[in-house]
């Protein structure tokens, strides 16, 4: 899913989840940045308006994320247990096909092996 310049409620895929996007601004060439709020939670840092991907079984959100201005990273939400993971590697565009994150535009694959240090929000 592609969301920037505006505000946006994403639905995964199951309609369980919801992750909201408020538009705050632009940094100087660059795509929007979006408050985040994941059923309900507010998530740290902002979203960028750009490519979003929920997992088949809808427990998972990709996205381009940072924790502040202005950085670009790439994060995966474990919407069920409120926690992410900020990959080590930006991946701009990408699918999300659990337990994998693969570029769409690059050579470049995060698989997630259980060894990750999530995060809880």
């Amino acid at each position: 899913m592609w969301a920037g310049m505006g505000d946006y409620v994403l639905i995964s895929p199951d309609a369980n989840h919801r992750a909201s996007l408020i538009y705050v601004g632009e940094p100087p060439h660059g795509d929007s940045y979006h408050k985040l709020t994941v059923d309900g939670n507010r998530f740290p840092g902002y979203a960028w308006g750009c490519l979003f991907a929920y997992s088949k079984d809808s427990r998972y959100l990709a996205l381009s994320w940072m924790e502040k201005l202005v950085e670009r990273k790439t994060v995966v939400i474990d919407s069920e247990a409120r926690k992410y993971f900020v990959l080590p590697e930006y991946i701009h565009s990408f699918n999300l096909v659990w337990p994998a994150l693969h570029s769409t535009s690059q050579e470049k694959k995060y698989e997630f092996d259980g060894s990750e240090a999530w995060i809880a929000y």
